[in-house]
């Protein structure tokens, strides 16, 4: 008898512990999930609305993708570090600011958020692994070629009272991406993979737009630019969120 009715206790106390468990992981998962549809929707709608050349639900959806990106980080993480925290509030300044880009000054407010948006995202990245190592010589190798494309290929089509802030702007874009490549060289972890190739995406997302803002190349350009722009944020939170 004694032995059925340890038995019993066991299974008794196991689907306890199960149902504990069950609860915590759905009070936990369940915003994850919330947040992150809302965000996918939110991304979706706006895409289709730039495709679709729709300025009102554009500019709606636009505002909503930082604020839901950055809910959602709070939700995945244990611990959100606000330097994080604060590259996704000025990424969202300039996502409202750059609504307005035909008036230079709202552009220039624009490059002014997103750059103070990639010294929190480097501030973020780097406070993690502060020492100096040989490896650094790689990303600053490819950072003098970077800005070497942009001063030669991209900066030529700004207006001049641009072209100065835009340099300093490339030089911040592409030290979000490469202080997460010597991160990952000299750590090895796939969370600065993942952050480097988001970093990559923004590169891309910036270059598209200054074609499609000066050059007008690109047809559907708008598509492209926040296409490439919300993979490239939602890698980069990912990424530290590792």
């Amino acid at each position: 008898m004694k032995i059925v009715y340890h038995t019993k206790l066991f299974f008794a106390r196991r689907e306890l512990y199960v149902i504990i468990i069950s609860e915590v992981s759905f009070t936990r998962l369940f915003p994850i999930i919330l947040f992150g549809s809302l965000f996918v929707c939110a991304s979706l709608l706006h895409l289709v609305a730039c495709y679709r050349r729709m300025p009102k639900l554009r500019g709606v959806t636009k505002v909503l993708l930082m604020p839901l990106l950055c809910t959602l980080y709070l939700f995945v993480v244990s611990e959100p570090r606000l330097l994080v925290l604060a590259a996704l509030a000025f990424g969202w300044l300039g996502d409202i600011f750059l609504l307005f880009k035909s008036r230079r000054i709202f552009m220039l407010l624009g490059i002014c958020s997103f750059a103070l948006g990639h010294v929190f995202y480097v501030g973020a990245m780097l406070s993690a692994y502060p020492a100096p190592h040989m490896l650094m010589l790689i990303p600053i190798a490819l950072c003098a070629v970077w800005l070497a494309f942009v001063y030669k290929k991209l900066l030529p089509y700004a207006p001049k009272s641009l072209r100065k802030p835009g340099f300093v702007y490339a030089l911040l874009l592409s030290l979000t991406a490469l202080s997460a490549l010597y991160l990952l060289l000299v750590t090895q972890k796939i969370g600065y993979l993942i952050a480097f190739i988001g970093g990559l995406f923004f590169m891309l997302s910036d270059t598209l737009l200054t074609g499609q803002q000066y050059r007008k190349e690109l047809r559907h350009g708008n598509f492209y630019v926040m296409l490439t722009y919300i993979i490239a944020q939602g890698l980069l939170v990912l990424g530290l969120a590792l």
